[in-house]
């Protein structure tokens, strides 16, 4: 067999045979990493090496090409018509003005630990124009003091009156403190030690904790959930072993879970994880994707009484092993105790039969009525939030 870009013989080195998403074709790891970045599907992020070897990886322009059909014309002209709509009153119509007037805006856009940089120029473009508008009215602008010579753009809205001058300013709370351990968490014990100790003190006081990795350094992510576990209420975790599960059940304040089990070292002996400890007010939103079935229906027993969101990577009834295909998952979620469940999401892979997707939907429906909503991310085009 050979690869479809080089024509060179597949091998088990240098030329590990690879099948790019979404079209199929075999390719070889060298020729893959040749071509344009690529997109991890789930780390939601530019693919890391790793990724070639344990995720799914789309080609970026792929990746790219494949969210924009998700957004139809018919939402396009919904969001069109919710514009029409939009009117910016006080303040708001301020900023808009001052958004339209300046030549350019430099802009800065931050999350899950990332931040995007860029400057946008006004012209013409409809479109630059109604993304300002657009902003002006939902996106509660502050204005913190201009950087430029005194000038420059448009002129500023009227002055407080002199004893609002006098007033002092109200005291801000900080942002929400967040970490992106992804890179640290990938190395090998002994790599990168002087970051990886910076990163233990940072943790402690941090809100959201993104992007851990369990397998690569078993230890230091144990030490850095536990840092974190008095504050942290968003948390995503990858390749946990049973210490990192149990660290997890622990943290008394975590809200928000994404938990991705990419090998089967928790195959041999599932871990069943029990109550919740005192002081844990449980979770509202979960995210599951290859937990073994003992362990996921001991977390969704824990959590039952709080969680209102679940996304669920299941397969529909066939041949192949837990979670690709499943003939029971209505009984298995009947007997979780799901009683503050509103929306259930179950995961796909790839485009499920319509009639086993269907019919697997309809059991789920019967045995959780109380559920306002249960679909299927493929035939229901679900987007994926951040966790």
């Amino acid at each position: 067999m050979e690869c479809d870009i080089c024509l060179e013989a597949l091998d088990q080195a240098a030329r590990v045979p690879k099948t790019v998403v979404p079209c199929g074709h075999t390719v070889c790891l060298q020729c893959l990493q040749q071509l344009t970045r690529g997109w991890c599907s789930d780390c939601r992020a530019a693919a890391a090496r790793r990724c070639w070897d344990e995720h799914a990886v789309l080609n970026a322009r792929a990746a790219e090409r494949r969210l924009q059909e998700q957004v139809s014309a018919g939402a396009l002209q919904e969001a069109a018509a919710l514009l029409q709509a939009v009117q910016c009153q006080g303040e708001e119509a301020l900023h808009a003005l001052t958004l339209l007037s300046a030549p350019s805006w430099d802009l800065t856009l931050r999350a899950g630990g990332r931040q995007l940089n860029g400057t946008l120029a006004n012209n013409e473009d409809p479109l630059t124009k109604a993304l300002w508008v657009l902003v002006a009215s939902r996106a509660a602008l502050t204005e913190s003091g201009a950087d430029g010579p005194a000038g420059d753009g448009p002129p500023p809205a009227a002055a407080r009156p002199p004893t609002a001058a006098l007033d002092p300013p109200p005291a801000e709370a900080p942002p929400p403190r967040e970490m992106d351990a992804g890179y640290l968490s990938r190395s090998d014990p002994g790599e990168m030690e002087e970051q990886k100790a910076a990163a233990l003190q940072e943790a402690q006081g941090v809100v959201r904790l993104v992007g851990v990795c369990c397998d690569s350094d078993p230890a230091w992510s144990l030490e850095l959930l536990q840092r974190a576990a008095p504050t942290v209420e968003r948390l995503w975790v990858l390749c946990p072993r049973e210490p990192h599960l149990r660290a997890v059940l622990a943290m008394p304040r975590l809200r928000r879970l994404h938990v991705w089990c990419g090998d089967d070292a928790l195959d041999p002996a599932p871990p069943e994880l029990g109550a919740l400890p005192p002081g844990h007010s449980g979770l509202r939103w979960l995210r599951v994707l290859l937990l073994p079935r003992a362990t996921l229906q001991s977390l969704l027993q824990a959590h039952g009484g709080t969680l209102e969101e679940l996304e669920l990577w299941v397969g529909t009834p066939g041949e192949r092993t837990w979670p690709h295909s499943c003939s029971d998952l209505h009984s298995l979620l009947g007997r979780c105790g799901l009683r503050a469940l509103r929306r259930l999401v179950l995961r796909r892979r790839c485009s499920p039969p319509d009639t086993a997707c269907r019919e697997q939907l309809a059991a789920v429906r019967a045995a959780l009525p109380g559920v306002q909503q249960v679909l299927c991310s493929e035939c229901d085009r679900v987007l994926r939030e951040a966790p």
